[in-house]
């Protein structure tokens, strides 16, 4: 699946914040439809104050219809500035309208080109590559009821100790084998 750049109708929006540009992208699956907005802008400021604005014009006017691709709806804000982690935080997880991806400390004012490399990579992971290692069968490192068969479950300091040890071991084996 691809994203592919897509003509839409940002006169309002770009009105409205001049400092912003707008672009539409969307897959180019007939069955698994995504579309992402893109709104990039020079200072995270102008994110953090208006990205409840600019989600509220796009529930109105730029919803795409049916059940399926209404919950396939992205809105990605990219600027050159750096988004305070509590704001960034508060914006990525409300998912009112659309899901939200911060794209911040983004190098230049990026190209609807190079916004389509970097959204595919962030929502189809375009990035990610296939272990070779497939058909390697791996073996268990450990079972865990040897580990567990036989805790005390009861509150005296000793069971705890005993636990605590376990849990110990266990975080131990875990470092070792951790690939």
């Amino acid at each position: 699946m691809k994203l592919l750049s897509e003509q839409a109708d940002f006169r309002a929006l770009c009105e409205e914040y001049g400092n912003m540009s707008f672009h539409m992208f969307c897959s180019n699956h007939s069955t698994q439809f995504i579309s992402c907005i893109a709104c990039v802008c020079e200072k995270s400021e102008d994110i953090v104050e208006n990205w409840q604005a600019i989600q509220n014009f796009i529930s109105v006017y730029h919803q795409p219809s049916g059940s399926l691709a209404a919950w396939n709806v992205y809105l990605a804000f990219v600027t050159r500035s750096r988004v305070p982690i509590w704001e960034k935080y508060l914006i990525q997880n409300n998912k009112f309208v659309a899901r939200k991806i911060i794209l911040d400390e983004y190098t230049g004012v990026p190209s609807p080109e190079q916004l389509v490399i970097e959204l595919e990579k962030q929502l189809l992971g375009s990035d990610l590559m296939l272990n070779q290692r497939v058909d390697e069968t791996i073996e268990p490192v450990l079972s865990f009821r040897e580990h567990f068969r036989g805790i005390p479950l009861d509150s005296k300091i000793e069971s705890k100790e005993k636990r605590a040890l376990i849990i110990n071991n266990l975080i131990e084996l875990f470092h070792q084998n951790e690939n």
